[in-house]
This record gives structure tokens, C-alpha cells and sequence, in this order.
């Protein structure tokens, strides 16, 4: 398997390798790029040893964090990394700029060596870990199971905010361009054999029963097929993704093709890193999964694009349209 961190080894003993780091010759949960991830007892064992250059960053609310965070972890959420709406033609949740998330992350402390790991209560990490893909720091962990698996496992937590620390220098630049897609590349998919387009939302939205903040219209982009990204995550934990196989086998029910290029859409661009970090995760190539950062809250807006309202045969097998 890849190598995890350095200095997560380094920091273990041997007994506590032997029992909770991925063993030579094993991928975690199956994961081609399993160090997406990072497990409760890893990262327990690299804030025991005080490495200085983790940031543990909890993607949270207010409530959420103050009801028991990690130690140390400070908090980002949604309106820290949101893009102005009037600098994006009156369309709310983009993600921020290059330059407004580079002071986003110079205030929480990541440099460029910053061994970052992120955690959620839900499905809201992979959105941070997109962004820092986006701009060009691929070396950015997910806690899977997020703050409930710290939790379970009886690690310390914390109530008061983390001290300040020292500004970071890390600077966001746009790496890979092609992660980040416009409604313009969405409707120029209509015609298109070579991709497919995925709405990650859930049976309500999709069928055009319910309808979320933010959002103009109910309904979905007629040549969307649904896969809800409940699929990627264990139904007793919403942060804590299922294995590789299990994943793998509703993708077939699905009908992923991993010759075509991925498309994914949602409310706002943020259950779409979901599925994205997935299958990056399973090995297909980043540049092939491509997230409709302004979703449904952008195409439901322009009333000149088409929609469409109704549930589809959710029969495994018969949802591509």
C-alpha cells in the first residue's frame, strides 16, 4: 500500500502498529488511495506525540463544535469558505477564490508541509479536502467517521475553542482546473456520450418533492441520474464511509462507466466531494470527476433551463435515462 504518513509511523510503537495501522500489503477498507483517510486511533497517536505541524481543522457549526471537538482542532464552516453571491451572478455556496481561501487556511495555521486532517459531523470534510485539492495541496486527510468515531472510541475531547495559532503561509493556487465545472459545461453535457451526470441529492429533491433553501425551482437537470451519496456511507455513521466493495457493487447497480468522464451536481456542490473523493479513493483519475460547484441552487435560478419532477424506476440496473 502507499505509504501514510511518515510521521504517523514513526510516532507508533509497535504493539499499537500491530493493532490499528493498515498492515504491509493491505489498502484501508479496500481503498486504492487509502490515504484519503485517516482512522480515530492514527490520529489519537499523532496528537499524543504533539507533532507541530498537524492542523486538525472541524468542519462545524458553532453548536456542533462547542458541544465536544477534538483536541486542538479549530473550526471552519460554511460561511468562512462561501463565495460572495454577488461575485458569482447572485448564485449562493460557491467556494471562495484562491485568495480569500488562502487567508481562510493562513488563519488557521497551514503551511505547505501542514499535515492536515480534517473531520465532520456529516458529509462536509470532503467538500474542505475538494477545495484543497482544487487549489493544490493533495497531502490533506479525511477523519472517516468524523467526530462520532472520536467519540466512540473514548479519545479526550474538548469544549473551549483552540488557542490561536501561528498564521500559515501555505497559498492557494488553482492545480486542477478541471475538478471545478460551470452550468455552462452541465447543459453542454446533453449531448454528450463520453460523461455522465450524477445528482447526489436524496429521493425528496430529486423527484421535485422538496424543495431546500437557496433552491428556485423543485425538480433535477432532465439527463441526471441520481446516486445519492448515502450510497458511499455506512447507515449507522453518516461521516464513516462503507468498503470499496461495497461501494463498487452499488456503482455497478448504477451504471458508472469508468471510460467516461464523471459529472456530479447536488444542492450546492457540497454532496458531490462525496461520490468525488470515492472514487478518487478507489483510483480513478482526479481529473475525471468534475463537481458542479454551483448545483442546483445555479441551474434551478435560470428559469430558461429545462427541469424535470418525478421520481424514475429506481429498479437496480434501470436508472440510467
Amino acid at each position: 500500500m502507499q505509504d501514510r504518513w511518515v510521521f504517523l509511523l514513526l510516532a507508533m510503537t509497535a504493539c499499537l502498529a500491530m493493532a490499528t495501522v493498515v498492515q504491509a500489503g493491505e489498502n484501508y477498507k479496500g481503498y486504492v488511495n487509502d490515504t484519503v483517510f485517516i482512522t480515530a486511533a492514527e490520529l489519537n497517536e499523532i496528537i499524543r506525540y504533539k507533532d507541530p505541524g498537524l492542523v486538525v481543522i472541524a468542519i462545524a457549526s458553532a453548536k456542533d463544535y462547542h458541544l465536544g471537538h477534538i483536541p486542538g482542532a479549530v473550526r471552519l464552516w460554511r460561511p468562512d469558505y462561501e463565495a460572495d453571491p454577488g461575485t458569482q451572478g447572485g448564485v449562493a455556496d460557491n467556494i471562495i477564490p484562491a485568495e480569500g481561501f488562502t487567508k481562510l487556511m493562513h488563519g488557521v495555521g497551514v503551511n505547505p508541509a501542514s499535515k492536515v486532517v480534517l473531520y465532520d459531523h456529516k458529509y462536509d470534510a470532503s467538500r474542505i479536502w475538494w477545495a484543497f485539492y482544487y487549489y493544490g495541496k493533495t497531502d490533506v486527510r479525511v477523519l472517516d467517521g468524523g467526530i462520532k468515531a472520536w467519540k466512540d472510541a473514548g479519545y479526550p475531547i474538548e469544549f473551549l475553542a483552540a488557542g490561536n495559532r501561528a498564521p500559515g503561509t501555505w497559498a492557494a493556487k488553482i492545480t486542477y482546473p478541471a475538478m471545478r465545472v460551470d452550468t455552462s459545461d452541465i447543459l453542454a453535457l446533453k449531448n454528450r456520450k463520453d460523461a455522465q451526470l450524477w445528482d447526489t441529492r436524496g429521493d425528496l429533491e430529486f423527484c421535485g418533492k422538496e424543495i431546500m433553501r437557496g433552491a428556485h425551482r423543485a425538480g433535477h437537470i432532465p439527463w441526471a441520474v441520481q446516486a445519492d451519496y448515502i450510497h458511499v456511507k455506512k447507515k449507522t455513521n453518516d461521516a464513516e464511509w462503507r468498503t470499496a466493495g461495497e461501494v463498487l457493487k452499488t456503482m455497478k447497480e448504477l451504471g458508472f462507466d469508468r471510460r467516461k468522464q464523471q459529472y456530479f451536481t447536488c444542492q450546492s456542490g457540497v454532496r458531490t466531494t462525496q461520490w468525488i473523493l470515492t472514487l478518487y479513493a478507489m483510483g480513478w483519475p482526479i481529473e475525471n470527476l468534475h463537481n458542479h460547484d454551483s448545483s442546483w441552487i445555479g441551474w434551478s435560478m435560470d428559469k430558461r433551463l429545462p427541469i424535470e419532477t418525478g421520481c424514475p424506476d429506481f429498479t437496480p440496473g434501470r436508472r440510467q435515462k
